[in-house]
């Protein structure tokens, strides 16, 4: 008989929708078991698009925690929640799949790590650029020792006019930032992940809000209300890690820029550089026989013309069954989550600096 794990998902709103619930009821191990959300009217939706007829629609997050049926629980919920849902959820003696970014301060994100080694529960964070196939190729490159000793790295999120406008985007206070926190901590995963960075130095960096507080006709959501904004629209920062390899970080919802950037990185080595964009191949920069060389890579054009296609997985799909395949071999415990909690160090750090005009250093 197969494994099946009954999952429950607290938030019910676009990521779950979009993402989870339906990677998940196409799974044959997971059983769509308990929805909450305090709009129980998404949550209703969700019951009707992907659960089943003894899919719960929860009173409240304490009835998922009670329960003794649900193994696992996603959360999809803003930012200033993570925290606060994981530790209940691990405390509970489920797994967590939450969505990133990890928490909105390293106190926070420490907790999760203790309660998911103290309840020996896996945390994963879910951050799917890991997964793309330009990521994963340059994983391989790295393991191969093709690229080695990153001493300097790119990353960036930056946008021209996309500065969300639904929900709780523009509050700081429930999301913990703007452009930095959200799209930006996906670019800081990928440069920690690649380059297998370990321990941080100091931080330091600005914010800026020069644009949103003048509002923006051009943007991809629609206006904002320049009164009600209390997130930054772009933020840049420099990290210095322990092992003396430092780290550019470039962020922005809305920036007059003439290229758009999202889960990108550079990184250089010594015996070879690379350049991975969200949207495109890779690039490798390296010298052979005396001369400097760029090889590009278009991952999706490197096949032969006689291999089936079969189901070509997004990066969401990817990540779901690696933590699936994880959780069914019995693994509690999710390598990932360690550079998750750097990330939140590193955002916090940036955060801190710009308020304080000063470096952060890390203990």
């Amino acid at each position: 008989m197969e494994q099946i794990l009954n999952a429950a998902f607290i938030g019910c709103g676009a990521i779950a929708q979009k993402k989870h619930l339906p990677i998940s009821k196409a799974d044959c191990h997971i059983h769509i078991k308990m929805l909450y959300d305090r709009n129980i009217r998404a949550a209703e939706y969700c019951k009707t698009e992907f659960g089943s007829k003894d899919t719960v629609i929860a009173k409240d997050v304490e009835e998922i925690f009670a329960s003794s049926t649900i193994d696992l629980v996603f959360i999809g919920t803003p930012n200033s929640t993570h925290a606060k849902y994981a530790v209940s959820a691990l405390e509970s003696g489920k797994h967590v799949i939450c969505e990133k970014p990890m928490a909105v301060s390293s106190e926070e994100a420490k907790r999760m790590l203790l309660a998911s080694q103290k309840y020996k529960k896996m945390l994963h964070i879910s951050y799917q650029n890991r997964y793309t196939k330009q990521a994963q190729y340059a994983k391989r490159l790295f393991e191969e020792g093709v690229i080695s000793d990153i001493y300097y790295a790119k990353a960036y999120a930056l946008r021209r006019r996309a500065l969300p406008t639904w929900g709780a985007c523009l509050d700081q206070n429930i999301q913990g930032g703007g452009p930095l926190i959200d799209i930006g901590s996906h670019s800081i995963d990928l440069a920690l992940w690649l380059s297998g960075c370990e321990r941080l130095c100091y931080a330091a960096g600005m914010t800026y809000r020069q644009i949103a507080k003048r509002g923006s006709r051009a943007n991809l959501w629609g206006e904002w209300d320049v009164d009600e904004i209390s997130i930054e629209d772009s933020a840049f920062g420099f990290v210095m890690m322990e092992n003396g390899m430092t780290l550019s970080v470039e962020t922005a919802y809305a920036l007059n820029t003439d290229k758009e950037l999202e889960a990108s990185v550079d990184l250089f080595g010594a015996d070879a550089g690379i350049v991975l964009r969200e949207t495109e191949g890779i690039r490798l920069i390296h010298e052979t026989g005396g001369r400097m060389c760029v090889t590009s890579d278009k991952l999706d054009e490197t096949r032969r013309s006689l291999t089936p296609r079969g189901h070509v997985m997004t990066p969401a799909e990817a990540e779901h069954e690696a933590f699936m395949k994880w959780l069914l071999e019995g693994k509690v415990y999710d390598p990932g989550v360690e550079q998750a909690f750097m990330t939140v160090q590193i955002v916090e750090g940036i955060y801190r600096s710009a308020m304080q005009k000063e470096p952060v250093y890390f203990s």
